[in-house]
């Protein structure tokens, strides 16, 4: 399934994906015992457990006009990292497994995605690379389709936020070199932090954060401003989810270890013969590590 950028599967549909491994794997025990084609046939057992349990389809069994394309390619430090996959239609619960003879590539150098779990989901790969232009590069049905991405210009951040804030500072600034244009996201990618009540909870791969303000501009670099109680609130809604709670549940973040990714967005052009839902982005980010205390 393409959920696409950030949409995780739910926790129920992993637990059934967890389950038809598991059956796959029993039918699997009794091929071996009876001998003969239990590499081919296994496979097609496996993979119609996990279809059957989690909601999904062979990209073999859908129309190319049905094949949500959605992901991005982001680029950090040299490293360019794909991110695909598919749903059908509209629905994003429904996965679109990519079946050979069915696959994906992505152009130049013909480097072809791999699944990044069992369900299928998720198709990735990763280059090390300054090219900009990138197509990815769909074998469906006998056809080709061809989706291209640009990304922003590489992101490095020439003045750092201080490593240690403090909430009393109010606010922090740093001043990145990025493209033209564009307004950089900033998202509390990672963090562990220690809460008011004692607790302690971790994350990974959030997408939210503060705004990031522009102050000023020169020819190499741009000026960003960053209010420490809009951080402070950012962290409290991070930290609630982290520690099992809904949106209302009220956590306060006493002290955190933070990498916060700066990150600009460029949406891609999909093939015309996909579905007219399909989204892919080309991202450039950079990361920096800091330390957080609420002294307040």
């Amino acid at each position: 399934m393409l959920l696409p950028p950030s949409f995780p599967l739910s926790p129920a549909l992993r637990a059934r994906g967890r389950c038809a491994v598991a059956l796959a794997t029993a039918a699997l025990i009794g091929l071996s015992a009876c001998g003969g084609g239990v590499e081919d046939l296994g496979k097609d057992i496996a993979n119609g457990a996990l279809c059957g349990l989690a909601n999904c389809k062979s990209s073999k069994e859908v129309a190319a006009q049905d094949l949500r394309l959605g992901g991005s390619l982001r680029r950090e430090d040299g490293r360019v990292t794909a991110d695909l996959g598919f749903s059908y239609r509209a629905n994003l619960l429904t996965v679109v497994r990519l079946d050979a003879p069915d696959a994906m590539w992505l152009m130049p150098g013909n480097v072809r995605l791999s699944p990044t779990s069992d369900l299928g989901d998720t198709l990735a790969a990763q280059v090390l690379s300054a090219q900009e232009a990138w197509t990815i590069r769909l074998q469906h049905g006998g056809q080709t389709h061809d989706s291209t991405v640009s990304l922003p210009a590489a992101v490095q951040i020439r003045v750092a936020a201080p490593s240690s804030l403090q909430r009393s500072q109010a606010q922090f600034s740093s001043a990145l070199a990025g493209p033209a244009g564009l307004q950089p996201q900033l998202s509390l990618a990672d963090g562990e932090c220690q809460l008011a009540d004692g607790r302690s909870v971790r994350w990974t791969g959030y997408r939210g954060g503060p705004q990031a303000r522009l102050q000023a501009t020169s020819a190499d670099r741009s000026l960003y401003t960053v209010s420490l109680e809009d951080l402070q609130a950012s962290l409290d809604q991070a930290a609630a989810g982290a520690a099992g709670g809904g949106a209302n549940t009220a956590v306060t973040v006493k002290q955190c270890r933070l990498a916060l990714v700066w990150e600009y967005r460029a949406k891609g052009t999909v093939a015309p013969g996909l579905s007219s839902y399909s989204l892919v982005n080309g991202i450039s980010q950079a990361r920096q590590a800091l330390s957080y205390l609420n002294d307040r």
